[in-house]
């Protein structure tokens, strides 16, 4: 065991003596110690036993809460729902607004009652539940589900529990079975409400391994793609694993969006979208409202391998909270510029390039622009424009008008 996995057995086991302490016992000094040396086992013991889990770094949460805050306009609307399936120790329930900033309400969910009663300590306005996170029963209630839910973990659990059927989980013998990256995902989808985002940090592996081809389906079927964000290999280090994980941003679909079908044609030597009638017709579909999706590559996370600080600017920021900005009212920045089709002319891409340019460049390196991929070159079509940003809050707003 290395220095710094020691140092977090050691602040581990000094917070269980902590928690054992009676409600009445435990002092500020005590709060303050769990806040910022308890991490669960994640990265300490083996996957079996740690269940996944790995602690998010309190910048990666913050980012997610601040990049949703960004699409809402720059503030949550009061009483927003917020649900946090897998809290470990409450790294994402620290940024979410307090009920007296925005009188939010906050649910949390965590498996292992050690990290539930830690956050419950730490986060008195939260409904902490000590809970297998796929037995919890709302559906279509909450406008933020956020959260780092465990990878690779084999789902075990007893079918009667659950309260109602999963496309992403196996049913046999009275027990359901599957990955637990996609029963959360699909959890995230029926917990939220229509026009409600979810914003997970997931293994790469979503993208394109063979066996999520359900998940990503079932995200397709029923969500407006937002963002996705790559993070390095550097992320989770600091719990003993390198794995490469992306930030995903989607926002549930409400009823009366349209889906439509689309077929890309190449008019000298730029493709075009052309709507069908019929599916069969079609390369592919998609939903009224879907705006540009914002592809980022983040190379420098704050620090490197051995988690040496790489704030070589002084100024406290990483690449993710300089990328904040471009989640603050559109998605988009004045001076994109149209290049090359991409991904066999199925979406379009984008520079965008965040002013000033060589400022930015001299800081950042090539995180100075990302690709934003969109299912149309943003010319009028059925009447809106996939660069018309306010489309999809519109269809949100008409189908609770109604």
């Amino acid at each position: 065991m290395g220095k710094a996995e020691r140092s977090r057995w050691d602040g581990n086991v000094r917070s269980m003596a902590i928690i054992a302490k009676p409600d009445a016992e435990i002092t500020a000094e005590d709060l303050a110690f769990l806040r910022d040396n308890y991490t669960s086992t994640g990265g300490l013991l083996p996957n079996a036993y740690a269940g996944g889990a790995f602690y998010t770094p309190t910048h990666v949460a913050r980012f997610i809460v601040e990049a949703l805050r960004g699409l809402c306009g720059g503030e949550f609307p009061p009483g927003s729902r917020w649900l946090e399936p897998s809290c470990g120790s409450g790294v994402f329930l620290e940024h979410i607004p307090e009920s007296s900033e925005v009188t939010a309400e906050v649910t949390a969910l965590e498996l292992d009652p050690t990290s539930a009663r830690v956050s419950a300590l730490l986060y008195p306005q939260v409904n902490v539940i000590n809970c297998d996170a796929l037995t919890h029963d709302r559906r279509d209630y909450y406008d933020f589900v956020i959260g780092n839910p465990p990878y690779g973990v084999s789902i075990n659990v007893e079918a009667a529990q659950v309260p109602d059927d999963y496309v992403t989980l196996t049913k046999k013998s009275g027990k359901l079975s599957g990955k637990s990256e996609s029963a959360f995902i699909e959890l995230a989808i029926k917990a939220a409400k229509p026009g409600g985002y979810i914003a997970f940090v997931l293994p790469k592996g979503i993208g394109y391994n063979g066996q999520m081809a359900k998940i990503r389906e079932l995200m397709r079927e029923t969500c407006w793609h937002i963002a996705s964000i790559e993070l390095p290999s550097e992320t989770f280090a600091l719990t003993g694993t390198t794995i490469k994980t992306d930030i995903h941003i989607l926002r549930k679909i409400t009823p009366n969006a349209r889906k439509v079908y689309v077929k890309y044609v190449d008019v000298a030597g730029a493709y075009h979208r052309v709507e069908q009638t019929e599916e069969s017709a079609a390369d592919t579909f998609w939903y009224e409202g879907q705006m540009p999706v914002l592809q980022a590559q983040i190379n420098d996370i704050g620090y490197d391998k051995d988690g040496k600080l790489t704030d070589k600017w002084g100024d406290g920021l990483t690449q993710l909270d300089e990328l904040t900005e471009a989640f603050e009212n559109t998605l988009m920045r004045e001076n994109t510029n149209p290049i090359t089709p991409g991904l066999s002319g199925l979406v379009h891409a984008f520079n965008v390039r965040i002013p000033p340019y060589e400022a930015w460049r001299a800081k950042n390196g090539y995180m100075a622009y990302w690709s934003v991929l969109t299912l149309g070159r943003g010319e009028e079509f059925n009447g809106e424009s996939s660069f018309d940003f306010g489309w999809q809050d519109r269809i949100v707003a008409e189908y609770y008008a109604r």
